[in-house]
């Protein structure tokens, strides 16, 4: 397995519709860390952080027209450093008819527009106490096309549960929400645990956004787990958050 060169001293931030990336503070570059075979040398950052913020786009024409638009995210290091985002993929009536409950895929990229991660979620109904065959999933490709997980919610009548699984379907995490998950005015937090519940390991944290959040209904995150954790585990992790965001926090806007 080669080292995968860190990523260039740059950040990219998201701009108007046709206008370029915004030019962001330079980030310092990374112990080298080696990349399991197979994935994006571009994971190679995820080796050096034991926390990642994700940080919801506010799009002032979703807010004015209340017309659902695609998501995207800024994904940063614990100093607020981009170093790589996600974009959704979903067609304009699929977004206004199934609101929250969209099937999408979504692209997560270095800042140099190379892709990373790709989450696909299927359509499927939301799950309620007596429809346990339709809980949420999420498939996990790295890079897009290769599976290399998948996060799948679990049946519970009382607190949310998902379970994080390899491509071989051997479960390696288990998050665990609060009971009251969405309370106004405060921050949510999802544990994160060995599958079989010995050891917690991190913490999925929905922070409360103020006005952004009121206004704009977007959301902000951070994800903590040990700095010694494999890459494909963080990717996995990383990845979960976007599932737990569109089943509890994202709300429609038409």
């Amino acid at each position: 397995m080669e080292k995968s060169a860190a990523p260039e001293n740059v950040n990219v931030g998201f701009a108007g519709p046709g206008q370029p990336p915004m030019q962001m503070a330079p980030m310092g570059q990374p112990p080298m860390v080696v990349v399991p075979q197979g994935l994006p040398p571009g994971l190679a950052y995820l080796g050096a952080l034991n926390e990642i913020r994700i940080h919801q786009h506010f799009d002032t024409l979703e807010v004015v027209v209340g017309w659902e638009r695609n998501n995207k995210y800024r994904i940063c290091n614990n100093a607020d450093q981009q170093f790589m985002y996600a974009k959704e993929d979903t067609d304009c009536c699929t977004r206004q008819i199934c609101g929250p409950l969209r099937p999408f895929l979504m692209d997560i990229m270095d800042n140099q527009m190379q892709p990373l991660i790709r989450l696909d979620r299927p359509l499927r109904c939301q799950s309620s106490l007596f429809w346990c065959c339709y809980l949420q999933e999420i498939d996990i490709q790295s890079p897009p096309g290769i599976s290399i997980g998948s996060v799948k919610q679990l049946w519970t009548p009382w607190k949310p549960k998902f379970e994080v699984l390899d491509a071989q379907g051997t479960a390696h995490f288990l998050i665990e929400g609060e009971c009251c998950f969405c309370c106004p005015c405060t921050d949510i937090t999802f544990q994160v645990y060995t599958a079989d519940k010995n050891m917690k390991l991190g913490e999925i944290i929905k922070h409360w956004g103020g006005c952004r959040e009121i206004l704009g209904g977007v959301n902000d995150f951070s994800v903590t787990f040990p700095p010694d954790l494999d890459v494909m585990k963080k990717a996995l992790l990383l990845s979960a958050t976007f599932l737990i965001d569109f089943n509890y926090f994202e709300r429609s806007k038409n």
